[in-house]
């Protein structure tokens, strides 16, 4: 089963950064017509609503208790988190790309190896593995027109690979010592 998993990861890693390979070459048109479609759906509000309509919209939204039947009876509590990921919709979608790869990169690297310890090297080949992912995807922001190398992405980019390789390091720590017999682990130290 642990094979399985690996080898499915593999095939998930190539499709991600295809995909990641594939938003890239967009121009600069295409990034920011497809991050104003995303941020209006991450908002709430929806895709045909022109200018004034969603002016209306966020005044509307904004008024407590003026006596109507709207959305206003019942205020988001998610509105300004939503709001906050519709503005930065491009550095959270780096996040989210490369919280992908850290983790079909980790899961190959922990089911695919053959060394007991899910830590230390696997760790490091993992982490470097993504930061080059990471960097390859700006330098190749420098040859698509209008796009540029950006140091902020790469934040960006670490914090969705690193969260994603500790979810599964936890994870692999936890099945191991799940199906160790009981103590073994502790003569191993």
């Amino acid at each position: 089963m642990k094979h399985i998993v690996g080898w499915i990861s593999v095939v998930l890693l190539v499709v991600t950064l295809a995909s990641i390979w594939v938003l890239t070459e967009q121009n600069v048109e295409q990034t920011s017509s497809l991050s104003e479609s995303t941020a209006r759906a991450v908002e709430g509000r929806a895709a045909d609503v022109g200018p004034d309509a969603a002016q209306e919209f966020q005044v509307g939204d904004a008024v407590e208790g003026a006596g109507s039947a709207t959305a206003t009876d019942h205020p988001d509590p998610l509105a300004p988190v939503r709001l906050w990921m519709g503005a930065n919709i491009r550095r959270v979608a780096h996040t989210v790309e490369f919280f992908f790869v850290g983790l079909f990169a980790s899961l190959v690297a922990v089911c695919l190896d053959k060394r007991v310890s899910p830590t230390r090297l696997r760790c490091v080949s993992v982490l470097a593995f993504c930061a080059v992912c990471s960097v390859g995807d700006q330098v190749h922001k420098i040859f698509v027109p209008g796009r540029h190398f950006d140091m902020i992405d790469l934040g960006f980019d670490a914090a969705g690979y690193i969260a994603a390789m500790l979810l599964v390091l936890l994870a692999a720590v936890l099945v191991q010592r799940a199906t160790c017999p009981i103590g073994a682990h502790a003569r191993r130290r």
